[in-house]
């Protein structure tokens, strides 16, 4: 088990693998977005695997501002993956216009003893994860169980490839908020219960990024 801390921003990694990449939202990004969550929003939860009170799905206001605030990190990304994957020999066409089509996204309530199992995203080729509110109190609860041989509560588990002498398949990350996430929509995730009274809320996405 990994959990990253001291994290660089914007900070691009790879514990196996796929490469994922971490960004501190802005303040006025992280109000925005809670603010927003108090319009009228469709619950998407029928269309989605987590056993949680609310997935509200956003509106076509919000995805469009998440997307342009978030358009320089995932070019920055690509170029990282492009490079690493080359071994430092390629990187982005500068002569083509970078896309980000933000498919859907949704606001994620989760309360006491709910959770998020294994899964993926489809339909897209990455995701994410943004964090916008935790549980006053849950700090308390983290302190506990950091104790335990094994922490988990309320974080979120990625998975990837066979565990062995010389290999990371399970990385784990402790939530904060303003932390965003990119992720390879195929990267199996999950979120871990938490026994804190309240609500960690997040938001996730589906995009595909293209250059034309």
């Amino acid at each position: 088990m990994t959990i990253l801390e001291n994290k660089k921003n914007p900070y691009f990694f790879a514990p196996f693998g796929p490469t994922m990449g971490y960004y501190k939202m802005p303040s006025e990004m992280v109000d925005y977005l809670n603010n927003n969550m108090d319009k009228k929003l469709d619950d998407y939860s029928d269309n989605l695997v987590g056993k949680v009170s609310q997935e509200l799905r956003f509106d076509n206001e919000i995805r469009n501002y998440v997307g342009k605030k978030l358009i320089k990190f995932i070019i920055d990304y690509h170029e990282y993956t492009k490079n690493r994957n080359s071994l430092g020999q390629n990187s982005l066409a500068k002569d083509k216009t970078p896309k980000l089509d933000v498919l859907n996204g949704w606001f994620v309530r989760q309360f006491e003893n709910e959770y998020n199992p294994v899964h993926i995203h489809t339909q897209c080729t990455l995701s994410c994860v943004g964090y916008l509110k935790l549980p006053d109190g849950i700090e308390e609860e983290w302190e506990k169980d950091y104790k335990d041989h094994y922490p988990a509560n309320g974080h979120i588990n990625f998975i990837y490839g066979t565990h062995g002498q010389y290999t990371c398949s399970n990385f784990l990350i402790k939530p904060k908020v303003g932390d965003f996430y990119i992720f390879p929509s195929y990267l199996f995730h999950a979120v871990y219960p938490f026994y804190t009274k309240g609500e960690r809320r997040s938001f996730s996405m589906n995009m595909i990024f293209s250059m034309d």
